[in-house]
Formats: C-alpha cells, sequence, structure tokens
C-alpha cells in the first residue's frame, strides 16, 4: 500500500495507536456497562428478598401479635365471668339470708323453703341463660329452674355416675371451704338427648338448711359471645388508605377444601364478604388459585405465606399482595395479615432510574476521557502502552492466586476452629455460637427448642480395661451412629470427653424424648469394636423464655444426672 512507507512511520504509529486506544476504552466501557447491569440484577434480586423477608417476618409477627390478644381476651374474659358468677351467688346467698332471718320463728321451715324459692326462680341473667339453683347437702333438688320436674328428686338415685361425682364434689368444697369454683360437663336447657357441655359454676354452703346455693354459666355460650365481641371489633376497624393492611380472619369448615370450606368472619376491606361461605377455587387477577396453595400451607406446617394479585383499597388498581395465614385449632379460625408489595415496585423503579443515570454518566465520562487519553498517547508509545497492559495483567492474575489461596487456608482453619479433630463432631466453642442463635430465634419468634445431653456410661473403665485407643474409637463409632440418627437441622456436638450434646429447634419435648430413646437404643444395639455392651444415659430439657444459655444447659445437666442416679442407659426430661 503506497501510504505505507518509510516517511508516514510517524502518521502510522500515531493512528495505530489512537485506533487501539479507541477501541480499548470501548471494550472498557463496554464490560463496565455490562459489569453496571449484572449488579444491577443482582441487586434487584436481593432487595426482593430482603424486602419481602422483612415483610413475612412483619406479618408473620402481627398476626402472632392478634392470636396473643385473642388468648388474653379469653383468659380474662373468663375471669371475669367467674368473678360475675360469683358475686351472683353472693346475691342469692344473702338473698336467702334475709328471707331467713325475716320469717325464722314465724313461719314454718317449710313455708321459708317455698319463699326463698319462688323469689329466687325467676331471676335470670345473663341474656336469660344464667340462673340459680339450690340442692340440700342430702342430694335432694331444691330449686332447679330449667326442670321443675326434678324439684324433688335426688341425684344420689340417678344412674348418671359423672353426676353423683359432681355432687361429691359439691359437697367437699361446701364442707371444707364453704364456697368455691367448679367445671363439669352438663346438660344444656332446651337440648334433646344426654349430650353434654363445660360448664363453670360458683356455689356456697347456706348452713341453716344445709343447703347449696349456685349459678353458673355454659363456656361454649361464653366464647361464642367472646368471638363474636372480637369479630366486631375487628370489622369496625377502619382500613387506612395509606397503608391498607388489615386482620381477616376464616372461621374453616373443611380443612380439605371445596366449596364452601370456610366462612368470613372479618375483612374490613371487604364487608360485603363477611358472613359468607367462601370457595378455594377463586382465582386471582392473574389465574392464580391463592386459597388452594394457602389451605396446603395450613395442612402441612398450620401457617402459609401466599403472594397473588388483589384489588387495593382506595385504588381501582391490582396489585401484588403477600400475606400470612396462621391456624387458630381453639375456634377452628384461620388468622391472617396482608400487604400490598407495590412498594417493592417503586424501589425496583428507582433502582432502574439509578442504573439509567449511571449509565449515562459513564458514558459521558467514557467521551471525556477517550479526548484526553487521545491527546497523552500523542506522547507515548505503543509499546510501552502495551507493557503496561501486561504488568496489570500479570498483578491481577496474582491477586486472584493470593486470594485463592487465601480461601483455601480460611476454610481450613474454619474446620479446625469448629471441628472436633477425634470424632469429626462440632466442638463446644462452636456449639456454643449455636445455642446462642437458636435461643435468640426462640426468643424471637416463639418457637421450640430442645437441648439433649448424655454421655457414655462408665467410660473410664472402659478405658482402663481396653486401653485409650479402643475409648477413641468407641468415641468416633458412637459419633458418626448419632450423626446418622438426626435431622440436618439438629447440632450434634462433643461436649468434653465422653460427653455430647444436641441442640433440637422447632421440636417440642415429647418429640424430642423420642428422639433420645431412638438414638439411646441404636447404641445399645450397636456392636462396638470392644467385646462390651456400650449405654448411654440422657437428660433432655426445654427452653423456658427470657432463659440464659447457662441455665439452659444446668437443666439438661440435672436430667442427666437423674438418669445416671436412676441406672444409667435411659431418658430422663428435666
Amino acid at each position: 500500500m503506497s501510504f505505507i512507507k518509510e516517511e508516514n512511520i510517524g502518521k502510522i504509529s500515531f493512528i495505530s495507536s489512537l485506533l487501539i486506544v479507541i477501541l480499548l476504552i470501548t471494550i472498557l466501557g463496554g464490560v463496565f456497562i455490562r459489569d453496571k447491569y449484572k449488579q444491577f440484577q443482582k441487586d434487584l434480586k436481593g432487595v426482593e428478598k430482603n424486602y419481602t423477608d422483612i415483610q413475612k417476618d412483619r406479618l408473620k409477627s402481627e398476626v402472632l401479635s392478634q392470636i396473643s390478644r385473642m388468648n388474653s381476651r379469653l383468659y380474662y374474659s373468663e375471669q371475669d365471668l367467674n368473678i360475675a358468677i360469683q358475686k351472683r351467688v353472693y346475691e342469692a346467698h344473702a338473698i336467702t339470708e334475709n328471707l331467713y332471718q325475716k320469717y325464722y320463728g314465724t313461719k314454718k321451715p317449710e313455708e321459708i323453703i317455698s319463699i326463698i324459692s319462688e323469689a329466687l326462680r325467676s331471676v335470670r341473667f345473663n341474656d336469660g341463660r344464667g340462673y340459680y339453683f339450690i340442692r340440700s347437702m342430702d342430694g335432694a333438688y331444691i330449686l332447679y329452674p330449667p326442670d321443675p320436674s326434678r324439684e324433688g328428686t335426688n341425684v344420689n338415685i340417678t344412674p348418671f355416675q359423672d353426676r353423683k361425682d359432681l355432687f361429691q364434689k359439691m359437697i367437699y368444697i361446701a364442707r371444707n371451704r364453704g364456697e368455691g369454683a367448679i367445671q363439669y360437663q352438663w346438660p344444656k336447657p332446651g337440648i334433646e338427648g344426654e349430650k353434654l357441655f363445660s360448664k363453670t359454676s360458683y356455689i356456697k354452703y347456706f348452713q341453716p338448711f344445709d343447703w347449696i346455693i349456685g349459678t353458673g354459666e355454659y363456656l361454649d355460650d361464653f366464647n361464642e359471645i367472646t368471638k363474636q365481641t372480637i369479630v366486631r371489633s375487628l370489622n369496625n376497624k377502619k382500613v387506612d388508605l395509606r397503608s391498607p393492611e388489615y386482620i381477616f380472619i376464616y372461621q374453616l369448615h373443611d380443612m380439605n377444601g371445596g366449596d364452601g370450606f370456610a366462612t368470613m368472619l372479618v375483612n374490613p376491606n371487604r364487608l360485603d364478604l363477611v358472613g359468607k361461605k367462601i370457595s378455594d377455587d377463586l382465582k386471582d387477577a392473574k389465574g392464580k388459585m391463592f386459597r388452594r396453595e394457602m389451605l396446603r400451607g395450613i395442612k402441612e406446617k398450620g401457617e402459609a405465606f401466599v403472594t397473588y394479585w388483589y384489588k387495593k383499597p382506595g385504588s381501582d388498581g391490582i396489585f401484588a399482595k403477600l400475606s400470612y395465614f396462621k391456624y387458630y385449632p381453639e375456634w377452628n379460625w384461620i388468622v391472617a395479615k396482608g400487604t400490598y408489595l407495590d412498594q417493592l415496585d417503586q424501589r425496583v423503579a428507582k433502582l432502574q432510574l439509578n442504573l439509567r443515570e449511571q449509565v449515562q454518566k459513564t458514558i459521558r465520562f467514557l467521551v471525556y476521557f477517550l479526548i484526553l487519553t487521545c491527546l497523552i498517547f500523542l506522547c507515548i508509545s505503543y509499546l510501552f502502552s502495551k507493557g503496561i497492559y501486561a504488568i496489570f495483567e500479570g498483578y491481577k492474575n496474582a491477586q486472584k492466586e493470593h486470594q485463592k489461596e487465601l480461601e483455601r487456608v480460611n476454610k481450613i482453619l474454619k474446620v479446625q476452629a469448629t471441628t472436633d479433630p477425634l470424632t469429626k463432631l462440632y466442638n463446644r466453642g462452636y456449639f456454643n455460637e449455636c445455642l446462642k442463635r437458636e435461643i435468640h430465634r426462640c426468643q424471637r419468634y416463639g418457637s421450640a427448642l430442645t437441648l439433649i445431653i448424655f454421655d457414655i456410661d462408665k467410660f473410664k473403665r472402659i478405658n482402663d480395661t481396653f486401653g485409650h485407643v479402643s475409648g477413641d474409637e468407641i468415641l468416633k463409632d458412637l459419633s458418626h451412629l448419632c450423626a446418622t440418627s438426626i435431622r440436618s437441622s439438629d447440632i450434634l456436638a462433643r461436649w468434653g470427653g465422653e460427653e455430647f450434646v444436641i441442640l433440637v429447634p422447632e421440636n417440642d419435648e415429647e418429640s424430642s424424648f423420642v428422639l433420645a430413646e431412638k438414638i439411646r437404643k441404636r447404641i445399645e444395639q450397636h456392636t462396638f469394636s470392644i467385646d462390651s455392651k456400650i449405654t448411654c444415659s440422657f437428660g433432655i430439657t426445654k427452653y423456658i423464655e427470657k432463659e440464659g444459655t447457662d441455665e439452659f444447659t444446668i437443666r439438661a445437666d440435672k436430667a442427666l444426672y437423674k438418669a445416671k442416679d436412676k441406672g444409667r442407659n435411659q431418658v430422663v426430661s428435666y
């Protein structure tokens, strides 16, 4: 080519260097922008996950708080009920005492009894459900307003043994304490047959006639009133359109779903649905049968997180909604709360805007940098640039190698720091870290947590008889046997010497007892490397709220010592 001549070498060098610089900057700019997009996708997923996790924790906490308030409401209402029926009995006793004193000496006892009975017979309270009853200490009905035909009959000749036993308990209270509360099963007036219902009563002894005076309330009637009060209270709450979150409740009829599987009890956003039966085949705006997904979670775990599309209060739009559903078996309710995820969309839009601004800023920067670099490269040779690039690449490669070596060493150090060298189980230090973490999680979410401590029975005698080498083999064999007997979420560690511990999250004391018994039997039935039977003693305890790690482990240790004292080779809870 005519341009490639000796006199044009300077121009050729300049143009070549300039083209290389432009190409290099373009490539680096493209890589930079591509990395920005990759980082954006990663940040986007992180934002979505973090936001969703935070909302899940919050919704679950608020639903559990609502259930706790319902339990408290029921408990204190029952306390108020007990106080109310006690006051009623005091009133009846006072009326009886006043009438007795008024007519004593002027009328016959039979006449006074009739006056008292008729004075109390018509008294009604608790919306007509409440009435007074009187029995003599020999078992005769003196007053029974729901069925006056029983008056004059004796409970001791009834064919129902449970009623005889109940009367004996009333006699015991009257004789020993003079008054007191009692709970029992009793037929409900107006209900045919012999079906019994839970009832709480208060009785007081009237000495002049040797009577028991009392009244009571059926707990299912009382609980129904409490439930209706809670439902009315929740339905009357106004939905804040700025933050449209609310509790909604289903009365579950059929856990398997179907048409009319539940009745909507509470829904401040859709009062038109309250009191109506609902079906599990309802689809959201995108065709998802979200109620079926909810029922699957309720059946499997007693709770469920479900995301679906639903109309937002104060808006005509349909938005993604995340709801937490919790089964409340005491009343066969499903208590739930949801939150709309449109705020997440706003965060994503903000990230996209930031990315667009960063890309535009990067392009402007690359243009300015290109102009500046072209001016600089008028005085720099191509070979020098290539040498700098080679040095840079060498540095990067060396740094990567150093990083890989550092990661490899860190992995080895982490294993050494957390693992017992003989048994390959977690060591005591790492177990203590896990224990603190699980106690924190238990305190935060109210989940169950159980600790199992066990050791090898008469291990010193084994070492003295067969030697420490055989003792070490037994420790390793037993560790493997235990590790294959627990769940992946359980934490097994060597506590010290021949002593081991298992931390069992999300498991109550009864289930952990079954696990410990299974491990004990496997150890007892296992053939070890020595000609001697190996057994272990186990101590179990469950975590108590606000308890520290020391108290927790000390109670488990006490349970272990009890197992030792009872003869070893057994499981004892404390």
